[in-house]
């Protein structure tokens, strides 16, 4: 309630066709020569006492009429004739935008979830980089381990190229796996904005967004499809990788023997094949790779284009606003991206799981040897720390099949007293080799090597002279038979322990990419070694003189 107060002129006035204007106290009046009119105030008193009071004036132009002022009210008291400080407030405040945004809690939790997920998958590689790394060393490590292990008939089956790039090449398909996908616009970002977007489609657009699902499903199937028919196209081209790393390995490493043959024009060309077997793989690769994704592509901008009509007939039908139907135009560009981020993510593991498949079905064609795992496991066991634990991760149940395989073993003092004192003899021996089981070059030969003496094998070539001396170095086990040395059977020893006391002098040595002395001492425990022995080792082979005119040649062991 209000009290109104009304002022207006007791004279008529002149002009009756003038325009009447209204204006409130605290509104300045237009100025004019005209006298000011005489005023009767009329005053509206409301049932409150406390009450704002309104005084409006009439002024009604022309020249003779009289002005209309406003009056005083008598009641109003003398403190509210000065006008009031207005009091200032902000518009749009922090709580007000709290406020607002409480009305979408489930919204923002999705946003601020979303937020979260993108944050973390861009940061992820920075801050996980290094373990990322130290994993892939471990995996290179145990891999490394795994292949040596393995029987020397392994290592017959398979050249040296492919069990290199096995470690190289094949291992780095998994390092581009987190590199590539982790802080890109793929792999686990890619698949929460394809579900994020999806789900904001059909909240969008319930008419639309299932014939966008469905579409998205079928693209979906045929990409699937298609990829079943590229793993045997990755797997050839990660075999010609390796064959091509198998021939520079050969060449580089028999470099005499092909500088004293001349065949330097037979090694360029059969690089040359490798390298063109290696392009038609790379193009056979690179044309799966680019049919996948116009496959791809045009699958989904036919997508689009159906939405398009679809939307704009809906429109046109008045069931969905353009502001929609923008938005979801919009929101599918989005999900676009996100399906090819990954489509991107699905080649990339395509690859992983065809060197995946190359590393097990190497690894898994010929058993390790339990003998040579079990001596390394316990000598590494032995050291709490170093290096080599990254090799043999705990694995009960292969320590288990190695206990009970080795659980006769003789120790080691055990196997130096009887290579020291005993015969050597091989029984009815017969053996052939794994690669060649149909031709036997041993068959039930009889040899008794007497201790402290000097024994010569002679014979023609293919004789067996070098499979006796393999067999006395273990590098195979008998077929039938045994070989015995003091009486016990040389299947009950370690490796490890059995190699440190049989020796062998082949006629072209090999020279690791260490220094001199370590070369030297090679075949003892490096615990055991001081500089005194390898230069005594030096000069009883005559070779003292000769290594240290060398120039920046080490003779130190370690």
């Amino acid at each position: 309630m209000t009290s109104l107060s009304l002022l207006l002129p007791l004279h008529p006035p002149l002009h009756n066709h003038r325009r009447q204007l209204l204006f409130l106290r605290g509104q300045r009046r237009p100025t004019s020569s005209l006298p000011p009119p005489r005023q009767q105030q009329l005053r509206l008193t409301p049932t409150r006492n406390k009450s704002s009071l309104i005084t409006a004036a009439g002024y009604i132009t022309g020249p003779a009429s009289d002005a209309i002022v406003a009056a005083e009210d008598p009641k109003v008291e003398e403190s509210d004739s000065s006008p009031e400080p207005v009091q200032r407030f902000n518009a749009i405040s922090l709580g007000l935008l709290l406020r607002l945004l409480s009305r979408h809690k489930l919204r923002v939790a999705a946003s601020i979830v979303s937020l979260v997920c993108c944050t973390t998958c861009t940061l992820s590689m920075p801050i996980l980089s290094g373990k990322f790394f130290e994993v892939m060393s471990s995996l290179r490590a145990q891999i490394f381990g795994s292949v040596l292990i393995h029987k020397v008939e392994f290592f017959d089956r398979y050249k040296v190229g492919e069990l290199t790039a096995l470690l190289t090449s094949d291992l780095g398909s998994f390092k581009n796996i987190v590199s590539e996908n982790i802080s890109r616009d793929r792999g686990f970002r890619a698949l929460t904005e394809v579900v994020g977007t999806m789900c904001l489609l059909f909240v969008l657009a319930p008419q639309l967004a299932p014939i966008l699902g469905v579409l998205m499903l079928a693209v979906s199937t045929l990409v699937a499809v298609y990829k079943r028919s590229t793993v045997k196209v990755f797997k050839a081209y990660g075999l010609t990788q390796a064959s091509i790393a198998d021939c520079i390995t050969e060449t580089f490493s028999a470099i005499r023997t092909v500088r004293s043959f001349g065949g330097e024009k037979r090694q360029m060309s059969m690089f040359g094949n490798q390298v063109l077997s290696y392009q038609r793989s790379g193009i056979k690769l690179g044309v799966f790779k680019s049919i996948n994704e116009s496959i791809t592509r045009v699958a989904v901008y036919v997508s689009l284009m159906a939405l398009y009509i679809l939307g704009g007939n809906k429109v046109k039908a008045g069931e969905m606003s353009v502001g929609t139907v923008a938005s979801f135009i919009g929101y599918t560009f989005t999900l676009t991206f996100a399906v090819q981020g990954l489509v991107n993510t699905i080649g990339d593991l395509r690859g992983a799981f065809a060197a995946t498949e190359r590393i097990n079905s190497i690894l898994s064609t010929s058993e390790i040897d339990q003998a040579l795992a079990y001596g390394l496991q316990k000598d590494i066991k032995q050291e709490k720390e170093g290096i080599n634990n990254m090799f043999f991760i705990n694995d009960n149940k292969r320590g288990s099949q190695n206990t009970r395989y080795m659980s006769s073993l003789t120790s080691g003092n055990s196997v130096r007293v009887l290579a020291q004192s005993g015969d050597i003899c091989l029984e009815d021996v017969h053996f052939s080799y794994p690669l060649r089981p149909d031709v036997e070059v041993l068959n039930g030969l009889d040899l008794n090597l007497k201790c402290g003496s000097v024994t010569a094998l002679v014979g023609s070539s293919g004789a067996g002279k070098s499979t006796i001396v393999q067999l006395l170095a273990r590098f195979y086990e008998p077929t039938q038979g045994r070989i015995s040395v003091g009486g016990e059977d040389l299947r009950t020893f370690d490796k490890s322990e059995w190699a440190r006391v049989v020796s062998i002098v082949n006629q072209e040595p090999v020279l690791f990419s260490v220094s001199v002395g370590e070369n030297i001492a090679y075949g003892l425990p490096d615990e055991n070694v001081s500089r005194d022995d390898v230069i005594a080792a030096a000069k009883a082979a005559n070779a003292h003189d000769f290594i240290i005119s060398l120039p920046e040649v080490s003779i130190s062991p370690h």
